[in-house]
């Protein structure tokens, strides 16, 4: 898949606190290039939200309280915010120039959404943006983030680095697992065992494991390595500021026997050919509303890393290891950063459809193409991990009438890999349906999702069908 750019700047950001003792928040929103066009500075679309009700739901977020509607609410406000439609006056909206440029890169093409924000929206998790499909219904293929189609990345405006060369060959991994006193504790010994589990499987990769990794261990480890992971706590020493849900602070890693400031890992890692850094912690994803680089993830950015995925709030075991497994195959599979964060995003669910862990995850670009690894140097590792990686099937409709047939998938022979397929009707089923459907499985995974309001008199609907097995 092909992604293209489609730039979205926010500007002149401010909350005002009212007489009635409410909350206004202010910005104006335009999209600086894509696809399908750009917008003036004049053309620029002004939205306004009530600021009490936007952290009260962010909190409900955080602490996991969100029911399913709940979640689609915070989605549809959120991306009204950032991808409001049309205004009276204006020649055009950000949705509508999504939709347009979504159109116009295909069926086989991305848009990889890079997002221009000031520091105090910078906090607002913005991977839960849900755009609502063709047909109405509230189904979860709204979420931007679920669509391999649409990268949602954190861009910070820095001059352009000089583009490193593909990583060539097997993936090398340093991966550091450190636990801290005074903190939580940690079970590193489950957490190296959940990360064997992860790369065990998948050819490809290979892994240095750092227990109780101190800084210098770092430091001699990872020259000529491609992937910095980091598993522990990340810190985020906060100061509320004058307006609540606004705080300023320092992103810290927890190193063993000391804990280490963003601005000094960057230093560490700079120069030694790491092109991601994949941070575990809790909140290595968080920065605060005054300094852009006082989190850990953008200050690598700062530091020429080319790419970093970090956490914004807390992820249970079971989606960081389903996400992990799919992130690091897609690597393998020599697909770009971008796909493999939706396909980690998609395992996530898949592992608790009923979480928001998916977007837990936050993907920070510097580089200007996303595709940073060549993969595995067996070819036949490569093409098998990038056949498990990269089948995600989405299909909805309205209603199925009676005697109709909606199939989601449709295959001869699945010899390998993985395939996932979701079956949205947004109404009622009078015919039948069927996920997948199979005339010869000899190995390989396959999952089938089927969500239907209604099903009808003589309606059916069928997860999988195989003949032969």
């Amino acid at each position: 898949m092909q992604y293209q750019d489609m730039t979205l700047e926010a500007s002149g950001a401010a909350v005002v606190k009212n007489p009635d003792k409410t909350r206004t928040g202010k910005f104006n929103v335009r999209v600086l290039q894509s696809p399908a066009g750009e917008m003036k500075p004049e053309e620029a679309i002004a939205v306004e939200y009530d600021d009490k009700k936007l952290q009260a739901s962010l909190g409900e977020l955080e602490k996991r309280l969100l029911d399913r509607e709940g979640l689609i609410a915070l989605g549809r406000t959120l991306a009204l915010l950032l991808l409001p439609p049309r205004q009276e006056g204006k020649p055009t909206g950000v949705r509508e120039l999504l939709n347009a440029s979504l159109s116009k890169v295909g069926v086989d093409g991305g848009i990889r959404m890079r997002l221009r924000l000031p520091p105090l929206l910078g906090v607002i998790p913005w991977e839960y943006m849900y755009v609502e499909r063709v047909g109405g219904g509230d189904a979860m293929d709204g979420f931007l983030a679920l669509d391999p189609r649409a990268a949602i990345i954190r861009h910070e405006v820095l001059p352009a680095p000089s583009p490193l060369p593909l990583h060539s060959g097997d993936i090398k991994i340093v991966a550091a697992l450190a636990s801290a006193e005074g903190l939580p504790p940690l079970d590193l010994s489950k957490e190296k065992t959940d990360l064997e589990k992860v790369f065990k499987d998948q050819a490809g990769i290979q892994v240095k494991f750092l227990e109780e990794a101190t800084l210098d261990e770092v430091q001699a480890a990872v020259p000529g390595a491609g992937i910095f992971y980091f598993a522990g706590h990340g810190v985020f020493t906060r100061q509320m500021g004058d307006i609540p849900g606004t705080y300023s602070g320092t992103g810290c890693l927890a190193l063993e026997g000391q804990t280490v400031a963003a601005d000094q890992l960057g230093i560490n890692l700079r120069g030694n050919g790491i092109r991601l850094a994949v941070l575990g912690g809790c909140e290595t994803g968080r920065r605060d509303a005054v300094s852009v680089w006082s989190g850990i993830a953008p200050a690598l950015v700062k530091a020429e890393i080319p790419a970093v995925v970090a956490n914004q709030y807390s992820i249970r075991d079971i989606c960081a290891i389903a996400f992990s497994r799919q992130f690091y195959r897609s690597l393998v599979g020599g697909m770009d950063i971008e796909r493999a964060v939706s396909a980690g995003r998609i395992a996530a669910y898949n592992a608790d459809p009923s979480g928001r862990d998916w977007g837990v995850p936050v993907l920070y670009l510097r580089a200007t193409d996303g595709r940073l690894f060549e993969g595995a140097a067996d070819g036949q590792v490569r093409q098998k991990a990038r056949c498990a990686a990269e089948v995600d099937v989405g299909v909805r409709v309205k209603n199925v009438a009676k005697g109709g047939l909606v199939c989601g998938a449709d295959v001869m022979r699945m010899l390998s890999g993985k395939l996932n397929v979701t079956v949205t009707v947004s109404d009622t089923v009078y015919g039948e349906v069927v996920g997948v459907r199979l005339n010869t499985l000899r190995d390989g995974h396959v999952s089938a999702d089927l969500d239907a309001k209604t099903v009808g008199k003589d309606g059916r609907l069928t997860g999988v069908k195989i003949d032969n097995l």
